[in-house]
């Protein structure tokens, strides 16, 4: 009896591992590519910015050949009834230390918009990104930062995050 015992979960085991195989063979259910194509990006207050300021960049990329980056934005304890703009800059140097200054001010698309605090001093853009141009498995750092609209002053900033472009 115990050697019957000792079969079957003997028989079993296999079967698991015959079965995690294979579904290694397949793939993550996400696409071929790396993960780090969603991100969850935390804006915390600069030196001399808002003491309470806080932001969040839920950064995501549909699983479509579109390549559009949706970044739905909300910002809270800064200035009420004001402007500000998201901006990102990136640097192909993938290593946790964000060096790139190419700061781009995101929008829709290509089209810059602000993201406008009410009387709280809390503000919400839903922003896009088109990332047609760039290759897909293209792995980048990049970082954010929260500007003012009329004085250009950095209010929220970004620690590194790694993104790959994929599909």
């Amino acid at each position: 009896m115990r050697l019957l015992k000792l079969l079957v979960v003997a028989a079993t085991l296999t079967t698991v591992a015959a079965a995690a195989a294979q579904a290694d063979s397949v793939g993550p259910p996400w696409g071929p590519a790396t993960p780090n194509f969603n991100l969850e990006v935390v804006l915390q207050p600069v030196a001399g910015g808002p003491d309470n300021g806080f932001g969040l960049v839920k950064f995501r990329q549909p699983k479509d050949a579109a390549k559009i980056v949706v970044l739905d934005t909300w910002v809270r304890d800064l200035a009420p009834n004001h402007g500000y703009y998201l901006q990102r800059a990136t640097d192909l140097n993938v290593n946790d230390d964000c060096t790139g200054t190419n700061w781009l001010t995101l929008g829709q698309g290509p089209v810059p918009q602000a993201i406008t605090t009410d009387e709280t001093g809390t503000g919400r853009a839903d922003l896009f990104r088109d990332l047609a141009a760039v290759p897909l498995g293209t792995h980048f750092d990049i970082h954010f930062r929260v500007i003012d609209t009329a004085t250009s002053a950095v209010v929220l900033e970004s620690g590194c995050y790694q993104f790959t472009v994929s599909q």
